[in-house]
């Protein structure tokens, strides 16, 4: 079975579940657990992504990663979502949905929806978060964050960095051939870029480049589809020592 006959699967055994003529199902805030740890959920092809990807459901769960997404548990009860630009969750779920996992917004409308609300509100309050906006910022302009330690770049590397992007070099264990090789990918189309004006060297350009994605990713207007990494999430020391992981040849 494929993977989005799968997910369909899944749909129609919630929308049948209230036939009492028929088979028991479970209920829909499950259906909703297994969608948000299945990529095949958002039915692209080219998704890698789950909820559980860039979110640990409990914050204790997160086990020493540094997640993008803050953590899901008592999610229906804040007050605003992505930094307070929102206070609606459908809205905070549709920027995950559609802009990571390559959904359409229609997809929240229906029982796909349905049942991530359902289980979103199964998950309670997580008391340090519950009624409140989770600190998020993210810079909208991004300077050269200046020489870092490289060494110390590793240890967030593995931290932050390396679920999604595999072993940095290589790129074993990424999440798919869509997710980039670090640094392979920025070198080869950025190295040869004429330097802008402003920079100091062609190592502080890129070193640019990568604070970039790391802090804006697609969702601040920078290409691909990883999300942003907020200034909570990784401090600018911890973004200067990745940055610092990229040279040219």
């Amino acid at each position: 079975m494929t993977r989005t006959a799968r997910f369909v699967s899944l749909l129609l055994a919630a929308s049948a579940g209230g036939c009492s003529d028929g088979p028991v199902h479970a209920p829909l805030s499950t259906l909703g657990a297994s969608i948000a740890q299945d990529p095949a959920a958002s039915r692209s092809r080219y998704n890698v992504f789950a909820c559980t990807t860039c979110h640990a459901v409990h914050a204790a769960e997160a086990a020493g990663r540094v997640l993008p997404g803050a953590p899901l548990e008592g999610a229906a009860n804040r007050s605003s979502y992505w930094g307070g630009e929102t206070v609606f969750l459908r809205e905070a779920v549709s920027r995950c949905w559609v802009g990571f996992m390559r959904g359409t917004p229609t997809d929240l409308d229906g029982p796909t929806g349905d049942a991530l609300s359902a289980w979103l509100v199964s998950l309670g309050t997580d008391a340090g978060t519950a009624a409140a906006t989770v600190p998020a910022t993210w810079p909208r302009t991004i300077t050269d964050p200046g020489p870092g330690d490289a060494a110390a770049g590793q240890a967030v590397w593995t931290r932050a960095c390396q679920s999604c992007h595999g072993s940095f070099g290589t790129g074993a264990g990424r999440l798919g051939t869509i997710v980039s090789v670090l640094p392979n990918d920025t070198v080869q189309t950025h190295c040869s870029d004429t330097v802008p004006a402003g920079y100091a060297d062609r190592n502080a350009y890129i070193r640019t480049i990568a604070a970039e994605k790391i802090r804006h990713g697609s969702f601040l207007g920078y290409a691909g589809t990883m999300p942003p990494f907020s200034v909570e999430t990784l401090s600018d020391a911890q973004v200067r020592d990745l940055a610092a992981m990229f040279r040219c040849p």
